[in-house]
């Protein structure tokens, strides 16, 4: 028998030596030393909860609640189930005690015979080939990923919020600055109606007020659209019904203008510190254990068992008595052929890694590139914003002047309704690339993996 035994054992050796080969190789990414888009310095604080920089308590109540978003909460739900999978492979290689108990009665020969047994069974297999340990390893690094992910879906959540925050309360002002341009044509109209009937001037004046007045009522339409497909967005991520922030929108203040950037961390840092590509890394290590596992089952294992207990025969008979009971038995098993089940496994793990590594490769070249955009567009957000204040100032005072001349009889109407209709287009889209501005920066902040802490 202990031929047989080492013949299993050797064989099961070198079968594993035979398939014991690395795995797929995985391709390194090397990040850059610096953010090629803006010059900003190597390293900087961390400031996780960045939205509170604009002292907005109702911006604050939204982003808490955007925590505990749908999403969120399914992401908790997988990590649990990551974890339960996790302790289910760490029992698998502890020991099972169980207890057996039967009644057996019989009649022979007229005579009736009660037979109880009563066991307690013992048993285990020891990880001799390692493949338990690895796919526990494996169940670690996914419930690290879980929690990885649990962070990611809060982040994920947190800045579409602020953002759509701010795509309102920039939506928000632009009907009232249109509903003043309205208001200032309306007025400008009856005085061209009036200088008309006074035969001042043809009706040509009035007839392009008219026009312009037309005009300009279409855009207090488009931005209250614009600010309720905000408010309709916002509502949908929070898992609240249409019109739940209608009343905490309506008093709500006007966009807040983005804090100064402060100093963006090193590309290698950002990459460290974003939760997606944590879980995604974990992903790339799970796969990697995984692998391993399937290649250390090629190896022999054992098992163990050993049940102790008694027999109580009432009445004995020569044939029947009652006693103690004990068996113990162990096994020694090792693949021979499993014609391909071992071989494909084992392809399929290594298959799974070369994606996780793909999938991790690509979503750190994502990021950077994110974090990238995300400083072309918050740069651009600002200098059209400060331009546009510009704008909008130099339109109220030409408006203001033209108004004056046209009154005193210097300047023709349709300057009137130029200056009239520029600084309604400017004091909208002021207050649009306040919004842009601010929602730039909160997706700056998110790109730098910022804001996912409970």
């Amino acid at each position: 028998m202990s031929r047989v035994t080492l013949l299993l054992a050797t064989t099961g050796l070198m079968l594993a030596a035979c398939a014991s080969d690395t795995g797929p190789p995985v391709e390194a990414l090397t990040a850059p030393v610096a953010w090629t888009t803006v010059a900003l310095p190597a390293a900087a604080p961390e400031l996780e909860r960045w939205w509170t920089a604009l002292g907005d308590p109702r911006l604050d109540a939204l982003v808490a609640q955007a925590g505990e978003a749908s999403d969120v909460r399914l992401a908790e739900a997988r990590l649990f189930e990551a974890r339960a999978r996790l302790g289910a492979a760490r029992a698998a290689l502890r020991p099972t005690l169980g207890a057996e108990g039967s009644l057996e009665t019989r009649t022979v020969d007229d005579l009736d015979q009660d037979t109880f047994e009563a066991l307690v069974a013992f048993s285990i297999a020891p990880d001799l080939n390692g493949a338990g340990r690895a796919r526990i390893e494996a169940g670690r690094r996914r419930a690290e990923a879980g929690a990885a992910r649990v962070e990611a879906a809060r982040l994920a959540a947190r800045a579409p919020a602020a953002r759509l925050h701010a795509a309102g309360g920039g939506a928000r002002p632009r009907p009232d600055a249109g509903d003043r341009a309205v208001a200032a044509l309306e007025q400008a109209l009856q005085l061209a109606e009036a200088r008309e009937r006074a035969g001042l001037t043809s009706g040509l004046d009035a007839a392009a007020a008219r026009a312009a007045l037309a005009a300009a009522r279409t855009r207090p339409i488009t931005a209250r659209q614009a600010a309720a497909e905000a408010q309709l967005g916002l509502e949908a991520l929070l898992g609240l019904a249409p019109g739940a922030l209608t009343h905490t929108l309506a008093e709500a203040r006007p966009t807040a203008a983005a804090p100064p950037l402060r100093a963006l961390a090193a590309p290698a840092a950002v990459l460290a510190r974003r939760p997606d590509l944590r879980a995604a890394e974990l992903e790339l290590w799970a796969a990697g254990a995984d692998a391993d596992a399937a290649r250390r089952d090629f190896w022999p294992t054992v098992s163990l068992a050993a049940a102790l207990g008694g027999r109580e025969v009432d009445p004995t008979t020569p044939f029947t008595a009652s006693g103690f009971l004990a068996q113990v038995a162990g096994g020694l098993s090792a693949p021979l052929f499993s014609f391909g089940r071992l071989e494909s496994a084992r392809d399929a793990a290594d298959a799974r890694q070369r994606q996780a590594a793909i999938a991790y490769r690509q979503a750190a070249i994502d990021a950077l590139a994110g974090v990238e955009t995300a400083l072309v567009g918050l740069a651009s957000a600002e200098a059209r914003a400060a331009t546009l204040e510009d704008a909008a100032e130099a339109a109220r005072t030409r408006a203001s002047l033209a108004t004056r001349r046209y009154r005193a009889g210097v300047s023709p109407f349709l300057e009137v309704l130029d200056a009239e209709r520029s600084l309604a287009e400017a004091e909208a889209d002021l207050a649009g690339a306040r919004g842009e501005t601010l929602a730039a920066w909160a997706s700056l902040h998110a790109a730098a993996g910022l804001g996912g802490q409970p």
